[in-house]
């Protein structure tokens, strides 16, 4: 339950990474503290620039036979990892 818009989109090209527009309740986006206008730099080390890029990296990281996945998420105040589950 993530929603989310290039960061150059929302930011007006100031921002690099993709924010987090929108999280659903109970979700396990939500469980792992994601807001609204957080903003993801990397996935599984990977650089992030669109909602595809969240998306590849993703898909090769369970590929890869992996069962979470490292995001490293900008909020308001700073820049920390999250791990979350991929299924």
């Amino acid at each position: 339950g993530l929603k989310a818009a290039t960061a150059d989109a929302v930011a007006g090209g100031r921002t690099k990474g993709v924010v987090v527009t929108g999280v659903a309740p109970d979700s396990t986006a939500e469980d792992r503290g994601f807001r609204s206008g957080d903003v993801i730099l990397d996935v599984g080390g990977k650089s992030i620039s669109s909602v595809g890029d969240v998306r590849k990296a993703l898909k090769d990281a369970k590929s890869d036979g992996k069962h979470d996945v490292l995001m490293r998420v900008k909020s308001a105040d700073a820049t920390h990892f999250v791990a979350v589950p991929i299924g």
